[in-house]
């Protein structure tokens, strides 16, 4: 026998000497499975009135009907702020929509109709909802990073009043020498 075919013997064996859970102890658990979401057992229907502006984003919702479902309502409401209304071909109309929401039970879908009421309105410049939301939101982080720089600065100074002057310090350090030892 030659030496590659008892090395191939030599590594079939250990190979097959070794435990199965060694290898498995190497492979990485499953995940878990996502928890199935409650859904609701009856249909449920919202009606929103919304205001459209000329780039066809919601700006805001003017009225509306809402389910006995509060996370329904909830999801729709949402929806309807970051919704954008326009034709086909891109184009959008200023105006005041309704927007149904029908929930089906049966099929667990949520069929969305947006209908026309009243073409034109004087939010047609205005940001859309979700525009405004995300504006809203970002002076609010600004804010507060402000105010926690500004409470960074604070403690720092109240730190630093404990510490010696070090401008003070390098200063005596280069001063000129003299010919006689200071007092």
């Amino acid at each position: 026998m030659n030496s590659s075919t008892i090395r191939a013997i030599a590594f079939a064996t250990a190979l097959f000497s070794v435990p199965a859970g060694v290898f498995a102890a190497g492979t990485p658990p499953a995940p878990a499975p996502l928890p199935t979401p409650h859904l609701p057992s009856k249909p449920l229907h919202v009606q929103l009135q919304v205001e459209v502006n000329k780039r066809g984003q919601v700006v805001r919702v003017v009225h509306g009907t809402l389910s006995p479902d509060s996370s329904f309502n909830t999801m729709t409401l949402g929806n309807a702020m970051q919704m954008w209304i326009r034709h086909p071909d891109g184009t959008a109309e200023t105006g005041l929509y309704r927007v149904s929401y029908d929930y089906d039970p049966h099929t667990k879908n949520v069929k969305r109709t947006p209908e026309l009421l009243k073409s034109g309105g004087n939010w047609a410049d205005k940001p859309g909802a979700a525009t405004q939301i995300m504006q809203d939101a970002r002076r609010e982080v600004e804010a507060v990073e402000a105010r926690l720089r500004a409470d960074e600065r604070q403690r720092q100074q109240q730190e630093a009043k404990h510490l010696p002057d070090i401008n003070a310090a390098v200063k005596r350090a280069m001063a000129s020498p003299t010919h006689s030892p200071r007092p």
